[in-house]
């Protein structure tokens, strides 16, 4: 998938990349990646936690209702909806933070008697 600077990532943009890397007309390469879409999207739906390996979890979040206060100062009530969660792999994390250490370890000093 490097043959395309992939700057802004959408749809299309994978198509191209996945045609490129594996020689695919560009047609069956964007099919590949709504079928893709779509089973996520139907696990998702179901209520399945959808795992991708070294990549993260999607998961779906359940939010309660509650009153949301406009700008106006008017309050109207939200009903309880899902939503999506997403969580990086530990090997996601890293290539996004790789500077990143653990935590210093906190240092005390021994007080003189």
């Amino acid at each position: 998938m490097g043959r395309f600077p992939l700057t802004r990532v959408i749809k299309d943009n994978l198509a191209k990349a996945i045609a490129a890397d594996f020689g695919l007309s560009l047609n069956l390469a964007g099919r590949i990646v709504q079928t893709f879409l779509d089973n996520l999207i139907t696990g998702l739906v179901s209520g399945s936690r959808i795992e991708l390996r070294r990549f993260g979890v999607f998961a779906i979040k359940h939010q309660a209702p509650r009153w949301i206060t406009l700008p106006s100062g008017k309050k109207i009530a939200r009903p309880a909806q899902k939503a999506v969660t997403f969580t990086p792999s530990p090997s996601v994390k890293k290539k996004l933070n790789p500077l990143s250490r653990k935590p210093p370890t906190l240092v005390t000093r021994k007080r003189r008697s």
